[in-house]
């Protein structure tokens, strides 16, 4: 017997059973967790049983695009779920018919921002210093924006459409960007 220890969105319960208890429920109900969320869970319970070094993962958060799914893990999770002969990401592609990045949450804004856009090359992300209008004495009379340079040969490389990429971004950084293609 195989103990279940990967922290995902439901219960370890549930997630091997396929039948959910009344907490789990609940946070359905509430929509604190998708079908996917589900769909996934029980995908891990099986990968762990083949993968036991596969318990330390913690699943933080699934975020659902239109084309993609993220998954957002610890720092350091991701070599538990793949390279090599781990496949984790491929099983869950297969299972839910969608693109899947594992992603580790993380205070680096650039490598979070390179991995939402993969597979389209970043450039350069530079930072622009604008004035601000309404600046009230005391306060800082210059903001600064995110922009993020793609090369113009990749930019049919890109994910999902880039209202989506730069809502993400916002999402996981708390930055909101300009794009441009050079």
């Amino acid at each position: 017997m195989v103990l279940f220890n990967m922290k995902t969105a439901i219960c370890t319960f549930c997630a091997q059973t396929g039948m959910l208890c009344k907490d789990c429920q609940t946070k359905v109900n509430n929509g604190e967790v998708s079908p996917s969320d589900i769909e996934i869970s029980k995908i891990a319970a099986e990968f762990e049983k083949a993968h036991p070094h596969s318990s330390k993962v913690n699943i933080i958060k699934t975020i659902e695009q239109p084309t993609f799914i993220i998954l957002l893990v610890s720092p350091g999770d991701t070599r538990f779920l793949t390279g090599g002969s781990l496949d984790f990401d491929k099983q869950l592609e297969r299972k839910l018919n969608k693109s899947v990045k594992i992603m580790e949450k993380g205070k680096n804004k650039r490598k979070i921002i390179d991995e939402i856009f993969a597979p389209a090359v970043i450039t350069g992300i530079n930072t622009l210093f604008v004035p601000t209008r309404n600046a009230k004495p005391g306060q800082p009379s210059i903001e600064e924006e995110m922009v993020v340079v793609i090369s113009a040969d990749d930019e049919e490389n890109l994910p999902s459409t880039l209202k989506e990429l730069k809502k993400l971004v916002k999402l996981l950084t708390g930055e909101e960007i300009r794009t441009e293609f050079r």
